[in-house]
Formats: C-alpha cells, sequence, structure tokens
C-alpha cells in the first residue's frame, strides 16, 4: 500500500494549481489583495562581542548569532502560501499583516478556524495542498525552538505534539498568549530570543521526537490536540491509525472504508467516542476528516499518514 502511495504522489503534484485554485480539498476560489505591510521588520541579529580583561574570565555563553531560522521560517510559510495562491506579497520573513490575511484566507478555503495564526491543522493543510509530508517553515521553527533549548525532538518538518509542547513551553516564558501555534507575535518573540540563545542546553529542550513522522490534529470545543501516531494505515477509502498526544491522551481512529467508521479519545478525564462523517485522503496519505460526539459537538481532523 505505502509503496503504491509513494508512487502515485508524484502524478498529486500535478494537482497543486487545482487545489490552490478551488477545484480541489479547498472549495470555492477566493483572492487575497493586501497593499502593504505595516509591520516593522524582525530586527537582524548583531554579532555578539566579548571585551578583553587582565584577570581571568568567563566566556560568554551565546553563541555567535547565525541566520535567525525564524525568519527563515516565516519566508518558507510566505513562499508556501505564495505557490497556494494566497499571498502576493514580499518574500521578507516579516509575519505581518500581509501573511496573517493570507494564513486566514487559506484558513477560510480550508474550513479551520479563521485566526491568521499557523497552528498544525494549518500547516497539515498547506502540506495537504503542496502534496507534501513535511514543511520547510516548521524545519526551521524547529531549529529555533531547539537552539532556544525548548525542543529536543527531530528536525524533521512535522509539526507534531512535540513542537506544540515547545512552543507552548516558550510562550508561557515569554507571557504571551500559549496557544502551541505560530502567529506574528510569537515568531517576533523567537526571533528577538535567536541571538541569546546558550551554547548549550542544560538537560534538553522541552519537546519530544515523533516516531513516525504522522501527525493527527483534532479540532473541537471538546479538545484540541496533535497526536503523534504510533501507527496509520490508509485501508481501502478510509485510515486506521493510533496515537498520543501530551496530557494523557490516546486517540484511536477508526474508519478502513471511509466514512461510516469512529473516532475514539480518552484520557485527560475525557471518554469521546464519534462516527466519522467525511474523510478525504490524497494521494500522498494526508487526509482530512470530520465528525460529531455524543452531544452534537462536531469536530475536524486534518493529518498525514505515511506508514
Amino acid at each position: 500500500m505505502k509503496t503504491t502511495r509513494i508512487a502515485a504522489a508524484a502524478a498529486g503534484l500535478a494537482s497543486v494549481a487545482l487545489l490552490a485554485s478551488g477545484c480541489g480539498l479547498f472549495g470555492g476560489t477566493e483572492t487575497v489583495t493586501v497593499t502593504s505591510d505595516t509591520t516593522a521588520t524582525v530586527p537582524t541579529p548583531t554579532p555578539t562581542t566579548t571585551t578583553a580583561t587582565t584577570s581571568t574570565s568567563t566566556a560568554s555563553t551565546t553563541t555567535t548569532p547565525a541566520e535567525n531560522p525564524v525568519v527563515k521560517a516565516t519566508t518558507a510559510l510566505q513562499t508556501d502560501l505564495t505557490t497556494l495562491g494566497f499571498y502576493d506579497g514580499p518574500i521578507n520573513g516579516t509575519y505581518g499583516p500581509m501573511t496573517t490575511a493570507a494564513v486566514k484566507a487559506l484558513q477560510r478555503r480550508a474550513d479551520l478556524a479563521v485566526d491568521g495564526v499557523a497552528g498544525p491543522q494549518t500547516w497539515a493543510a498547506i502540506n495537504l495542498a503542496l502534496g507534501t509530508e513535511t514543511t520547510g517553515a516548521v524545519d526551521m521553527l524547529q531549529t529555533a525552538l531547539k537552539g532556544l533549548c525548548y525542543y529536543d525532538g527531530k528536525v524533521d518538518g512535522v509539526f507534531g505534539s512535540g513542537t506544540e509542547a515547545a512552543l507552548l513551553a516558550f510562550q508561557k516564558a515569554e507571557g504571551l498568549t500559549t496557544d502551541g501555534r505560530f502567529g506574528p507575535a510569537t515568531a517576533n518573540a523567537l526571533a528577538n530570543e535567536w541571538p541569546n540563545r546558550p551554547s548549550s542546553c542544560p538537560g534538553g529542550g522541552g519537546g519530544g521526537g515523533n516516531t513516525t513522522g504522522d501527525t493527527l490534529t483534532i479540532g473541537s470545543p471538546d479538545i484540541a490536540r496533535t497526536f503523534d501516531l504510533s501507527s496509520c494505515v490508509v485501508v481501502g477509502s478510509g485510515i486506521e491509525a493510533t496515537g498520543t498526544a501530551a496530557g494523557g491522551y490516546t486517540l484511536g481512529f477508526d474508519s478502513p472504508k471511509g466514512a461510516g467508521g469512529t473516532l475514539a479519545i480518552t484520557g485527560g478525564g475525557l471518554n469521546l467516542d464519534g462516527p466519522v462523517n467525511t474523510i478525504t485522503i490524497s494521494l500522498n496519505g494526508q487526509f482530512r476528516a470530520s465528525g460529531t460526539f455524543p452531544g452534537g459537538d462536531k469536530w475536524t481532523a486534518v493529518g498525514t499518514c505515511s506508514d
């Protein structure tokens, strides 16, 4: 099954233009036009200097600043949004009003919460439209979080629970809104902190790795979590998967025939079990699904299944 899907992925790249123009998973066509971006440019790191003394001195605890990966993450996001037809501004690494508007337009097309902040569902939707399983922007974001000692997982471009946990920890430390997502305020704070990163990280960072690279992000009134999938298999027109998320949550996704299966989440005081109403799978294993939990609360899921 995996070999067939990988072979078909090349053909799936030809459909990117259709997905971006509304002929695929995002629905109708929408044009985003913004004339200027007034957000200040992210500061460029300046070299760190050390003053010599005649007595014994302590070496600087900071490294020599390199190219800021946070700026590169935003640049990669802008490039992806341009490819998909949502962004027509400068590729400058500044997460300003134009980038926010483009993210909102993509979220609206993908039927996600529209807030202009790039969270795991937004990254997965970008992958889905591009026909890719990883995102260069997430790779750079993980690099920044690792350098600042908040992430100790693999730099693999997969926005899993470890990346989410690392962002939450950074946001809490900086007094930002703790939502585990990459938006203008978080991007600016990360960029400002990068020049002051320590030369080493005692005890490692704050995020775990994802051994399979497969993820499923749930959005609902009851739970919004990114699950690292320990197993995920495309079966027929559906998916069978199991996984875990921070907070002691476990997930079972059993919908081998497409719509009509079930999604169950336990742990963290929750015991949710509801039907899968819709499911769409791309040629390379990206998928979207929706359904309801007991009581009628709706949920959506976006994920990657490459096993």
